[in-house]
């Protein structure tokens, strides 16, 4: 009798080990997947700009961002490595982050990278494309600019 009760309490035992394991592990992929959509490791652009500018024009392009982002409520960051050789813009809100890096090697080429800034809450293909446009348009303003790529 004892013997018996014994398996039936390592049978329910195990049964129980085996249902907390599994919906662990599935409340474990479920949050595994709702933090790989708010903080994905790598993040692909959705839009991309590419343009070259000359060294002596830097100033204006400079300029024309900061334009393009106070029209569009985006903040405006700027930063300069290698003795101003190379430069890093960023341009964002809640919703959208537009950045852009010179390219270390000729570093007269920029490619301007459009992402979401938040996945769960990505802004509008419409959104998207107006300012996509519309950044080009300013852009178009410089003198000796030239767009070199879009995707």
């Amino acid at each position: 009798m004892l013997a018996k009760r014994a398996k039936w309490v390592l049978l329910i035992g195990s049964i129980l080990g085996i249902l907390i394991c599994v919906f662990g592990c599935a409340n474990m992929i479920e949050s595994s997947s709702e933090y790989n959509k708010r903080y994905p490791s790598e993040r692909l652009p959705i839009r991309i700009l590419s343009i070259r500018v000359d060294k002596d024009q830097r100033e204006e392009l400079f300029s024309q961002l900061r334009k393009f982002s106070e029209k569009h409520h985006l903040s405006f960051d700027l930063s300069f490595y290698r003795d101003k050789e190379i430069f890093f813009i960023v341009m964002s809100d809640e919703t959208i982050d537009i950045s852009g890096l010179s390219k270390p090697i000729t570093t007269t080429e920029l490619d301007i990278n459009f992402y979401e800034e938040d996945p769960t809450n990505p802004p509008s293909q419409e959104t998207v494309d107006e300012l996509y446009s519309d950044l080009k348009s300013f852009i178009s303003e410089i003198p000796n600019v030239t767009i070199t790529g879009e995707k």
